[in-house]
């Protein structure tokens, strides 16, 4: 398994190109698959790759953060929701890796990494990045 950082982990940073292209490239190195992911801060709406929304079980997109933490373990919403309310504050490079459960019960990990820009309004800005799953893991 990969050892980009251990399920239930995370770590968010300024603004940081060099991190996370090097955190992306470290999960394109290994057999992950690899989807790009949007929210936009304005409506909160998170627009997500074809088999990341069917790994999470969500049933539309774009989808909504209830939604996206729907599969995740208790312990690790409070983290994911923590790093994405930081990455809203400030401009940040930020990655986690979690547990997901499909929706046969299956435990598949989970790694994103991101980045946000924020615009000067208030609100304003989006997060985007790449979810990454091993491909055994798909759905």
């Amino acid at each position: 398994m990969l050892k980009f950082v251990n399920p239930g982990g995370g770590a968010i940073k300024p603004a940081h190109l060099q991190a996370h292209k090097g955190w992306t490239r470290d999960l394109e190195r290994e057999d992950y698959l690899v989807e790009p992911w949007r929210c936009h801060l304005a409506s909160g709406t998170f627009l997500l790759g074809p088999q990341t929304l069917a790994l999470l079980g969500a049933s539309r997109n774009p989808c909504g953060i209830v939604d996206l933490l729907r599969a995740h373990d208790g312990d690790d919403r409070s983290i994911i929701l923590n790093i994405l309310e930081q990455a809203t504050g400030t401009p940040s490079s930020f990655r986690f890796s979690t547990l997901v459960r499909g929706r046969s019960g299956q435990s598949s990990p989970l790694c994103c990494v991101g980045n946000s820009t924020l615009a000067s309004e208030v609100g304003d800005g989006t997060l985007q990045g790449v979810f990454a799953f091993p491909r055994h893991a798909e759905p």
